[in-house]
């Protein structure tokens, strides 16, 4: 078993992901969603099933033949990138409101969404998904279980995006268009 501070902070910060997305998927009820692709439910598939390898790394020493060490500075610092990351990820929810969804696509009434991070940014919420990715290699100290979400979560992402902004301008054009020009798509465009 690999039981450490970081393999702890990770679990609890999980826990608070799980928590935050589960309040806000309440919050949009059972809002009929689009049909996803194929490509997408595999996608979206093997990130829950991403989950499975930390905790075989903590519970378990079957993953043992890839771990490694990390100086405690380094290891510090991916716990202040996953806090970040939750922050975001809750900042993000709570900004989009019933705008959210779980699936590509315009859904009913939802507007598009300019205030709070999405002021500067139009995908604040994969910023913070990103940001959890880079720090699992910093907690988790295992090839495996640190990697792993990086490329599940990597093609998600570069899958998924251009499909979004697809849908994105289709419903709202010009007004999408010149959004674009004023953002960034992970970080504040700085003029």
């Amino acid at each position: 078993m690999n039981i450490t501070i970081f393999a702890f902070i990770y679990v609890i910060c999980a826990a608070a992901a799980l928590l935050i997305r589960v309040f806000f998927m309440m919050m949009i009820g059972d809002r009929k969603a689009y049909r996803s692709s194929f490509t997408d439910k595999l996608l979206v598939f093997l990130i829950v099933a991403s989950m499975i390898a930390p905790l075989a790394y903590i519970l378990t020493p079957h993953l043992n033949f890839a771990n490694y060490r990390v100086p405690d500075v380094m290891a510090w610092s991916g716990a202040v990138l996953i806090v970040a990351s939750l922050l975001l990820l809750w900042r993000s929810h709570a900004d989009l409101g019933v705008n959210f969804a779980l699936t590509p696509g315009v859904h009913g009434e939802q507007s598009l969404v300019k205030k709070g991070v999405y002021r500067r940014v139009r995908h604040p919420m994969y910023t913070s998904l990103w940001l959890w990715a880079f720090s699992m290699p910093l907690l988790l100290h295992n090839l495996v279980a640190g990697a792993i979400f990086i490329a599940v979560f990597g093609s998600f992402y570069f899958a998924r995006v251009p499909i979004e902004e697809d849908h994105m301008t289709e419903r709202f054009g010009d007004e999408y268009k010149e959004y674009m020009g004023e953002t960034g798509r992970l970080f504040p465009r700085f003029k």
